[in-house]
């Protein structure tokens, strides 16, 4: 599977709109591509056109998931979301970046706005987002040219530098490649293994090993939980639940938008993110690693 190369820049601010611009976050950054044809050309394998517009457009990147600094009107923990959102940035070259303090996910000021770098991406995600690696600096390759992503290569990535240090959680798509979502599973086990002082891991719960204790949506905001199960459980609690009783049956209802079609491991058998999750004893875990689930994309 190729990639395609989008030569760019990554854009954490605009100035004629100071109070209305991008909100980077640990896996998120807007960027305005050399060539915005490019865009329009990637796979959609959900159907849905690219959220292109003459500020560029929003980068989800490929194989991680952070920790959520705000999604509908709640967030995780917000020094460990905050963490991964710094080194983001660090790793594309911006450098004292400020945020509104009254506007805590738009940047106020920074050294520059701007930082030239490039994108190596394969699609467009249900949410109109290009999916992708992301890299500060000068592409190695031409604007527009198919590559082939190799491990070593990915490893530089601003992605995997988040990963390795364990700022965020896997999360891998059926549109990865098989040998490269094996190497990136890897890095996350070795980052779990590690586990340094600003890992998440070593606090991680609603995994094998750790059921989380949720009574409710207050408890969500404490716990360090792979993203995709919190705004699953938010997006629940939010329907006035008191407890997790009716969360399986709440997933069932939607096979779409809540119970989101997976890759059983072990087997390869199609599943169900209700076949890997288990409610007890007042909480909630996965019952597999997230590095051993692969997601399917939304369908068109």
């Amino acid at each position: 599977m190729k990639y395609t190369v989008l030569l760019g820049e990554f854009v954490i601010r605009y100035p004629d709109l100071p109070h209305q611009g991008p909100e980077p976050d640990g896996d998120t950054v807007k960027f305005m591509p050399a060539t915005p044809a490019l865009v329009q050309a990637l796979d959609r394998p959900s159907g849905g056109a690219p959220g292109l517009n003459s500020r560029g457009i929003s980068v989800r990147l490929e194989a991680i998931d952070a920790l959520e600094t705000h999604f509908q009107g709640t967030h995780q923990d917000l020094p460990a979301a905050n963490a991964a959102r710094e080194e983001l940035l660090r790793s594309l070259g911006f450098t004292n970046v400020r945020f509104f303090p009254d506007r805590p996910n738009q940047v106020e000021s920074a050294d520059s706005d701007r930082m030239p770098g490039y994108v190596l991406s394969n699609g467009i995600d249900a949410n109109g987002r290009m999916i992708g690696f992301v890299f500060a600096g000068t592409a190695p390759y031409p604007d527009g040219s198919q590559v082939t992503l190799a491990d070593a290569e990915a490893d530089r990535s601003a992605n995997l530098v988040l990963l390795s240090g364990g700022l965020v959680y896997p999360a891998f798509y059926s549109t990865m490649p098989d040998d490269l979502r094996e190497h990136i599973g890897t890095v996350a086990q070795a980052a779990r293994a590690a586990a340094g002082p600003l890992s998440l891991w070593g606090r991680t719960s609603a995994v094998p090993d750790a059921l989380a204790p949720v009574t409710g949506q207050a408890d969500l905001e404490a716990l360090l939980i792979w993203p995709k199960l919190f705004r699953r459980l938010v997006s629940y609690f939010g329907t006035g639940a008191s407890d997790l009783g009716g969360l399986d049956a709440w997933l069932r209802a939607d096979p779409v938008n809540r119970d989101d079609a997976v890759l059983l491991p072990g087997t390869g058998r199609a599943g169900r993110l209700h076949d890997v999750l288990a409610v007890h004893d007042g909480g909630v875990q996965l019952t597999v690693w997230p590095w051993e689930l692969v997601i399917q994309p939304d369908p068109a």
